[in-house]
């Protein structure tokens, strides 16, 4: 079977071509590239989307791939529960990240995404606890630099104790992303009594990795992995 996912995020869409057995196409498009990506693959038997970038692209897509399947996050699915309060509003990407990283082996972990927003999921045997929702390192950084006089600087670097203006925001933005990071971990520890993972991916997952202090498990794709893992079931 060979499958088509598509990944509609808040930046842009990733997108991939799976065949049964692995990944023999992948890239990513802007939003309003979303009807050039037919010409970008060969035939798919099935279409299967994760769309949280709204309602226009959704309709792109629909454009593009009339037979396209959308998932939305369910009470219980592929081995993973689902304990939002409403199991729909939890966003379908963060569902098929938790669901992918259940399947790939995460026991007690934080599923972590840093993009556009911070997303940290907290998983533990196959359901999922609940997580929190952040502004993202660059919009982060872009609400300070975009709204306070005296700091309109560029990008600095990271230091513990940084020396210029640009080094503090680029710091401080980092250091309150891990800080998130970690409260929710020494947080899932204290229920669990396990020792937990931090499994990171999205743009950004390398501004925070060097400085977590739990062990992480630095995975791409793990949308597209986890729409590749679902369709197996929507698809049987």
């Amino acid at each position: 079977m060979n499958l088509l996912a598509i990944d509609a995020g808040n930046t842009r869409i990733k997108w991939g071509l799976h065949d049964g057995q692995q990944w023999q196409q992948r890239g990513y498009l802007a939003h309003d590239e979303i009807g050039l990506l037919p010409t970008h693959i060969s035939s798919a038997d099935h279409i299967i989307v994760s769309n949280v970038a709204g309602a226009s692209v959704g309709l792109a897509i629909a454009a593009s791939f009339p037979a396209a399947n959308t998932i939305h996050a369910t009470p219980r699915q592929c081995g993973v529960s689902n304990h939002y309060e409403q199991p729909s509003q939890l966003g379908s990407d963060r569902w098929a990240a938790l669901i992918a990283a259940h399947q790939l082996g995460a026991s007690t972990a934080l599923i972590v995404g840093a993009g556009t927003a911070l997303t940290v999921d907290a998983l533990h045997a196959g359901e999922f606890l609940g997580g929190i929702i952040a502004p993202g390192y660059q919009l982060m950084r872009s609400a300070l630099t975009q709204n306070a006089a005296q700091l309109k600087v560029s990008t600095g670097t990271f230091a513990n104790f940084p020396g210029t203006t640009a080094d503090a925001i680029t710091s401080g933005c980092q250091l309150a992303l891990i800080g998130a990071i970690e409260h929710m971990a020494a947080t899932l520890q204290q229920r669990t009594q396990q020792p937990v993972q931090i499994w990171l991916n999205g743009g950004d997952a390398d501004l925070l990795a060097p400085h977590l202090s739990l062990p992480v498990r630095l995975e791409d794709n793990l949308v597209l992995t986890g729409l590749h893992i679902i369709a197996q079931e929507v698809f049987a």
